[in-house]
């Protein structure tokens, strides 16, 4: 027996193109613009999932509007986390 995956009609195809997996643009790209309420939300709990409107919001900064946002969680990685950790330091001062 065997399965055939049938492509969904024309007009229900997406223009979209997903990203990789769990990958986001660089975050020296979209930190400096991202707005305060999300900067905070991501502060708060660096090592969390980031939600879907703050991974929506960071596709849109990095002109990648038609991006689909993956179903599954993104999370900031090691070299996310240290930029973050340097970020908060400037900050300080």
């Amino acid at each position: 027996m065997t399965t055939i995956l049938e492509p969904p009609p024309q007009e229900a195809r997406s223009t979209e193109v997903a990203p990789a997996p769990g990958m986001l643009p660089p975050i020296g790209q979209w930190w400096p613009l991202l707005e305060s309420p999300l900067r905070r939300e991501i502060l708060e709990r660096p090592t969390a999932p980031l939600p879907h409107p703050v991974v929506r919001r960071i596709l849109d900064l990095c002109d990648l509007e038609r991006t689909l946002v993956p179903n599954g969680s993104i999370r900031l990685g090691e070299n996310e986390l240290a930029y973050l950790a340097g970020w908060r330091w400037i900050e300080r001062d």
